[in-house]
């Protein structure tokens, strides 16, 4: 059945209070709302109250949503903000359960992709633009073909493919933030297998009896979670209109200061409490950020991190951190949270590696000016010839290479640390490699030595990825000697840290010496 047929359904029931028609939208979507509960809160008993809070929403606001809405989208986004209403009270209620389950997800020792991006995907797809989410949903949580999704989107099946593909990018780069470095390919396997799980059966049937009361027949534990979701509902729909309002107000060169105000007025005057699920990284980079003592507490620790970044947490405001759960709890206003979020992300990270590969080639010395008369980027001067390529060209040269019968003697390799020096030795060729990274952390400055029959020297600013090709002008008369060193900045795991997406430059951009 199309998505046109939930609305259907949903305006039926709006007009009539169809039993039947709830029930076939509880029934078709039941699953993904019960699976998005569980993976927020981790607790089958509290997803089924959530799912049950969800669709009794669902029943109260069915005459205010519009036709084009996607139902899907709307139900996950809805799950998401009663379970993050619920978590909030369980941290009040239930601090110790919620960080054993926490402790549960840490150690867990599963090597595939879903342990890894299970308990940080929800939060990820709330960071995406509507479309992006939508299509998400669609795609893998509701198992819909490409041409569905873009018939639901309002777009063609080609647009729909690159709308998801576009948002798994997005996801990608989100989880990479958290120290999860997995392909889009990887994700999207993932998420198909394992992000809607049937829920316990019976429940859609329960839930439908209590739904179509509109809550009167649900429990008190489960109003109040209905209502605390649609607080949070309105705020959100508040913030968006404020923001909206105050673009037009801006427009118009108007009333910024009451704008201002009310804003400040809003942020100073709600508190919310946030879990911060760190990597392992953060504890040793805020003890070297704020060069504690060996017997300095965490949160000691992170509340002097975030007091020098112009960030208190007075109470009623609050700050926790455990190191063994990789938790980071802070109550305060939004505004400080994402900041608080901002300055997490920087210090959440692993510390790159430099891995380095050279090619030792040699070029039959009849072939040498045709390869360089050829199109390639070598050049000659006077000491020897030395050019940067971008992979593309590298790959292209290779090849070119390889066609004038050159011969790779050997392509020795070696990872180290920014800062230190690394050798690569092959026969009685030796290259002497020392690196430093910018502050960009895209930015390499390179110096290179090879020995041989001649001394070839390089010394240059490349970005991640890129190649320095040295060329030998001395020649016995049969070959010379060309060497090709490829950097390559990546994590502990040995994965590239970024993609060429990720680069902040155009395929064949050179730096400027």
């Amino acid at each position: 059945m199309t998505e046109r047929d939930d609305i259907t359904l949903l305006r039926e029931f709006a007009a009539t209070e169809s039993e039947a028609a709830f029930a076939a939208l509880v029934q078709r979507h039941i699953n993904l709302v019960y699976s998005t509960a569980l993976r927020s809160v981790g607790s089958a008993h509290a997803a089924e109250e959530i799912s049950q809070a969800v669709f009794i929403i669902l029943a109260r606001k069915a005459k205010s949503l519009g036709a084009k809405t996607i139902l899907a989208g709307w139900l996950h986004q809805t799950t998401r903000l009663t379970a993050a209403n619920f978590l909030r009270g369980e941290i009040r209620r239930q601090k110790r359960e919620q960080e054993a389950y926490m402790q549960s997800i840490l150690n867990e020792t599963d090597a595939s992709a879903w342990p890894q991006i299970a308990p940080l995907l929800d939060d990820a797809l709330a960071k995406l633009g509507e479309a992006d989410r939508n299509a998400i949903v669609l795609r893998f949580f509701e198992n819909k073909s490409l041409a569905e999704v873009g018939t639901a989107l309002g777009a063609s099946e080609d647009a729909a493919k690159m709308r998801v593909n576009r948002a798994l990018e997005k996801l990608r780069k989100i989880f990479g933030k958290r120290s999860v470095t997995l392909s889009a390919t990887l994700i999207a396997g993932a998420a198909a297998a394992n992000s809607v799980q049937a829920a316990p059966a019976g429940l859609a049937a329960t839930i439908s009896t209590v739904a179509l009361t509109k809550g009167a027949a649900a429990g008190g534990s489960t109003l109040a979670l209905v209502n605390g979701a649609l607080k949070i509902m309105a705020w959100t729909k508040m913030k968006t209109a404020i923001v909206v309002g105050a673009a037009v107000i801006l427009a118009a060169a108007t009333g910024t200061v009451a704008i201002k105000a009310f804003k400040d007025n809003q942020a100073s005057s709600k508190l919310e409490t946030h879990i911060f699920k760190v990597g392992p990284s953060f504890a040793v980079n805020l003890r070297n950020a704020t060069h504690a003592a060996a017997n300095a507490s965490t949160t000691q620790m992170a509340g002097d991190y975030f007091n020098t970044k112009g960030l208190n947490f007075p109470p009623p405001k609050s700050i926790f951190f455990d190191d063994k759960l990789a938790l980071l709890l802070v109550k305060a206003t939004p505004s400080d949270l994402n900041a608080v979020e901002r300055l997490v992300q920087q210090l959440d990270f692993t510390k790159p590696q430099i891995h380095m590969k050279a090619y030792f080639i040699e070029v039959p010395e009849s072939d040498v000016q045709a390869v360089l008369n050829a199109g390639t980027v070598l050049t000659t001067t006077d000491q020897n010839s030395v050019e940067i390529l971008d992979d593309d060209t590298k790959s292209h040269l290779l090849r070119l290479l390889r066609l004038h019968k050159a011969t790779t003697l050997a392509a020795p390799e070696v990872t180290t640390l920014p800062g230190r020096q690394a050798s690569l030795r092959a026969g009685d060729v030796n290259v002497d490699l020392n690196s430093t990274l910018f502050d960009d952390g895209f930015t390499l400055k390179m110096k290179i030595i090879a020995s041989t029959t001649e001394t070839l020297t390089a010394e240059a600013n490349i970005w991640d990825g890129q190649t320095i090709a040295l060329g030998s002008q001395k020649t016995d008369g049969k070959s010379r000697l060309f060497v090709f060193t490829t950097t390559d900045l990546i994590d502990a795991a040995g994965n590239k840290m970024h993609s060429k997406a990720d680069l902040p430059f155009r395929s064949g951009t050179i730096l400027p010496q």
